[in-house]
């Protein structure tokens, strides 16, 4: 459940942040598809994503028409909460439940999929920079 409150508070909470690097990994991939969670990046540690099922694994799915969900695999039901998007350059711009926030994309390949957020990922009162991994494999 941690990708889900990581996921949409970067959605729906606006705290998403900008990055900029002079070696930068290439962002000009294409977003469509099925996006499973791999891992965190929060201070300096790689945290594998450990919330997978037998019966199925958790993802974002990006559609061609501009729709999308992010799907929880839970009891081996999907949780699916739908959201709108558009990509422009570096950024998607989400819609989720009537608000839009836009999120950064740091690193978009055929494989893989990085956004950066804010979150107070280990619940001690204190934001953090986290870093999502995603997946296609």
């Amino acid at each position: 459940m941690k990708k889900l409150s990581i996921f949409c508070l970067a959605i729906l909470s606006g705290m998403a942040i900008s990055c900029s690097s002079d070696d930068s990994p290439t962002t000009s991939g294409d977003i469509l598809g099925k996006w499973y969670f791999k891992e965190y990046k929060v201070q300096g540690q790689t945290i594998p994503y450990d919330d997978h099922e037998e019966c199925g694994k958790d993802y974002i799915q990006f559609n061609a028409d501009g729709s999308g969900a992010n799907v929880d695999v839970w009891n081996c039901e999907l949780d699916v909460a739908p959201f709108t998007y558009t990509k422009s350059g570096n950024n998607l711009s989400i819609t989720s439940d009537g608000v839009t926030d836009i999120i950064p994309i740091t690193e978009l390949s055929s494989t893989t999929l990085k956004v950066k957020t804010i979150s107070d990922f280990d619940d001690d009162g204190d934001d953090e920079t986290v870093v999502i991994v995603l997946t296609r494999s």
